[in-house]
């Protein structure tokens, strides 16, 4: 190391480590100390934002591996790469094998014939099968509330679906028995051009009809021509393919004196598009990042940490679903899911109230790095949190921006590595791993899984029953409402 370079990383690393309270220095609180370690707090966060070692780890996963859809050589080498990783930091790793519904990208166009001949830009939404070419007129729909439709006016059409209407695989399915349509476009919200890779839905199944989509600007023409009835032809190919398949969440455990464990996880998999460094190549690093900085910096703790790296999230958290399924039984205090964690500002509770104190306590004690934003406490659907919280395991979520110019294209060709900010990688690491560590060691607070009527609740509280009932996925009919 050069003089002069050694004496600024000194300077900087006591400069911050001046301004850090972390949690539990200065304290013998019984709900922060290890019986087996000194409080590493400094440690981590210096070694972290010096050596920027998680964002080395991406950009060579991400530049010899590129997208990790599942059912691709990308998953499967980024895969191994990342458990040879592990090993060589002298981490415990494991695999665990799950079977689910897979998906095999084909050839599929959505071509304009009238009133001009040419490709539109688009995407086949997963578990989109192969099916005949369709041609035909597009009419736009309107409304969801399917019983307010003219069936003449959408039998034997492909709708243009603006961006404000949400589908499901019931609608799906009455829009083709009932109405006769035969294909669907689905505008994206974003413009730009862009295009948001997405599944027709959670369970597997295959739509009645082909689903696109299309950049907001082509849905935009389309419509325009459609309001001044201009006659608009689409022809869809579809050569995609639904097949079952079976892939692996890799697990890295650091054993403590408590079998009684937190796990932290993140989705591995990623769209194919793009090379999915945003989302969640920056899970996958932080993760990444936390094994190493607590296998060096903390390997004992008195609770056990489980890091799991969940695949095939995209396709409908089946990585999660299929873990939580095989661990419904173990001794889980608290999960942290870390899905495209920015500039953490923030956290979530969840809806579990007794994480609320424990939370709180944490960022009073960051020091420089307390949270801005005030706890959350409200359950969200959508990312590996949610098998976890459905069996009543607390839980734990980010509020993390990531600037809007390098996250708008999260599902596409954009999604690259350059958008990787190496300090804020850093940064987020550092306080995942002393998030991690704090609940590793807290032994004093009485976290604890809620009952089937307490998990409901919750859900209802957040205002989410409905929706999860619209989508089959409401697992509480048996439970009364509170009144």
């Amino acid at each position: 190391m050069h003089p002069v370079l050694d004496s600024f990383r000194h300077t900087v690393v006591v400069s911050l480590l001046l301004s850090l309270e972390p949690v539990g220095i200065g304290q013998e609180s019984p709900s922060t100390k290890s019986s087996t370690n000194a409080d590493p707090s400094e440690t981590i966060v210096g070694d972290a934002l010096l050596n920027q070692e998680a964002y080395s780890f991406l950009a060579t996963m991400i530049t010899q591996y590129g997208h990790r859809l599942p059912g691709t050589p990308g998953n499967d080498q980024s895969l191994d790469y990342l458990q040879k990783e592990l090993e060589n930091l002298g981490v415990e790793v494991h695999r665990e094998s799950f079977q689910h519904p897979g998906w095999v990208r084909g050839d599929d166009r959505a071509i304009l014939i009238q009133p001009e001949n040419r490709p539109l830009r688009s995407i086949t939404l997963g578990y989109v099968d192969r099916q005949n070419p369709v041609e035909a007129p597009v009419a736009l729909l309107r409304s969801i509330d399917l019983d307010t439709l003219d069936r003449k006016a959408l039998d034997g059409r492909i709708i243009l679906v603006p961006s404000s209407l949400r589908l499901n695989q019931a609608k799906y399915l009455r829009l083709a028995n009932d109405f006769g349509v035969c294909g669907a476009l689905l505008m994206n919200r974003v413009n730009g051009g862009q295009l948001l890779a997405r599944v027709a839905n959670h369970d597997g199944d295959a739509p009645p009809f082909p689903l696109f989509g299309i950049t907001r600007e082509d849905g935009l023409r389309l419509r325009a021509q459609l309001e001044v009835d201009i006659p608009v032809v689409v022809r869809l190919e579809t050569l995609s393919q639904i097949k079952p398949m079976s892939s692996e969440n890799l697990v890295a455990v650091l054993p403590g004196e408590s079998d009684e464990r937190i796990v932290l996880g993140a989705h591995f998999d990623s769209w194919d598009l793009g090379q999915g460094a945003m989302d969640n190549g920056l899970g996958v690093a932080q993760l990444f990042e936390v094994a190493r900085l607590l296998q060096k910096h903390s390997p004992k703790n008195a609770y056990t940490v489980a890091i799991v790296f969940f695949n095939a999230e995209e396709w409908g958290l089946w990585g999660s679903r299929r873990y939580v399924e095989a661990h419904r039984d173990d001794p889980i205090r608290v999960m942290i899911n870390v899905d495209m964690v920015g500039d953490i500002t923030g956290v979530n509770a969840m809806g579990f109230d007794e994480l609320v104190p424990v939370l709180d306590s944490f960022s009073a004690n960051l020091g420089a790095l307390k949270f801005s934003r005030k706890l959350a406490n409200q359950t969200w659907l959508g990312s590996d949190h949610h098998p976890f919280i459905l069996e009543g395991f607390p839980a734990i979520t980010f509020y993390a921006p990531i600037p809007a110019d390098d996250v708008r294209y999260y599902h596409d060709v954009a999604d690259t590595f350059d958008k990787v900010d190496p300090a804020l990688l850093a940064k987020s690491s550092a306080i995942t791993a002393l998030l991690v560590h704090h609940l590793a060691n807290d032994t004093a607070s009485d976290l604890r899984r809620y009952s089937r009527e307490e998990t409901a609740n919750l859900f209802r509280k957040a205002g989410l029953e409905k929706r999860m009932v619209d989508a089959g996925q409401w697992p509480f009919a048996d439970i009364p409402s509170k009144p």
